[in-house]
């Protein structure tokens, strides 16, 4: 990572304005590729370029510039990062954003995600090199079951969520992770993920809005009695929440902030309308592509068509 010393406070240059914007990446919202395809990402980066297959026409490919100088940060996706812990690599000459997701989920639900207690002491030797403000943790999505919490409340199958939730925030002030973000949001049944749920056997309890907006009330006092953030992810019906930030997973200003230079601030018109992160170049790739990159964590909640 660049500059690690410097890039917080008053040491991050102000007259950078005139600098040339610089390309964000994102590895990878399609795929977990820090868990199962760690070596393309080394062999990516270098080779400083990497063709990537157009989602909506895989036999098209666009080729995406990975130059240290050309790249201003990466925003690296996963549910394991045991690899960047392990072995940084090439990703040591760039400056990187995680996006962290930690559910705590039953193993019916997320099947080959690590152990709860495994990723904590990832998350715990990623921050002897990392700041606590590189870090976006994920608890998302929320669903509501029995078969998908280790420790289920059958009387009222809310609280389990409520629960697993209170303890990551306990464990994150404890990591002295404060200044971190905690992005969440509700379970999209798009028609393709219902389907999915439906064959697993998944004992989904659907909270309509009112019952939504009073689930992340609760959710927003628990962050609060830990200091911690939390922000939406694509979810207009939380916003509504007071105390719940309009996320941006990938946000050029928080970026800016981090490591100086200067990135596209437009929106990402390539995400969901209601989205709220800005520009990046993605190089993941959907498992249905041809050499399509299939997440082998298994979630019967997984957005990716094809993915189980």
């Amino acid at each position: 990572m660049l500059n690690q010393l410097s890039i917080f406070g008053e040491e991050v240059k102000q007259n950078e304005g005139h600098k040339q914007a610089k390309t964000v990446i994102s590895a990878s919202r399609r795929t977990d590729i820090p868990a199962f395809f760690y070596d393309w990402l080394q062999e990516a980066l270098a080779k400083e370029s990497v063709e990537v297959p157009n989602p909506m026409f895989p036999n098209k490919k666009y080729t995406v510039d990975l130059r240290p100088s050309s790249v201003h940060s990466i925003v690296l996706w996963s549910k394991d990062f045991k690899n960047v812990l392990m072995n940084p690599g090439h990703l040591d000459k760039y400056n990187l954003y995680f996006q962290y997701t930690v559910n705590n989920y039953s193993k019916f639900l997320e099947p080959n995600v690590p152990e709860y207690k495994t990723t904590l002491k990832t998350l715990e030797g990623l921050l002897k090199k990392y700041a606590p403000e590189q870090f976006n943790i994920r608890f998302d999505p929320v669903i509501i079951s029995t078969k998908g919490e280790i420790n289920p409340t059958f009387d009222m199958p809310e609280r389990a969520r409520l629960t697993a939730f209170e303890q990551l925030c306990k464990d994150l002030k404890a990591l002295g992770m404060e200044n971190c973000r905690v992005t969440t949001s509700y379970l999209s049944l798009y028609g393709h993920v219902k389907a999915k749920i439906g064959k697993s056997g998944l004992d989904v309890i659907h909270l309509d809005e009112e019952k939504q907006i009073a689930f992340f009330t609760q959710m927003v006092r628990v962050a609060q009695e830990y200091g911690i953030s939390l922000y939406s992810c694509a979810s207009p019906t939380i916003e509504k929440v007071k105390g719940i930030n309009k996320g941006h997973c990938i946000d050029g200003e928080l970026l800016e902030k981090l490591f100086g230079g200067k990135v596209k601030k437009s929106k990402d018109n390539g995400q969901r309308g209601s989205c709220g992160c800005t520009y990046s170049r993605e190089i993941g790739i959907y498992s249905k592509n041809i050499n399509g990159m299939k997440c082998l964590h298994g979630c019967k909640y997984c957005y990716v068509i094809g993915s189980n």
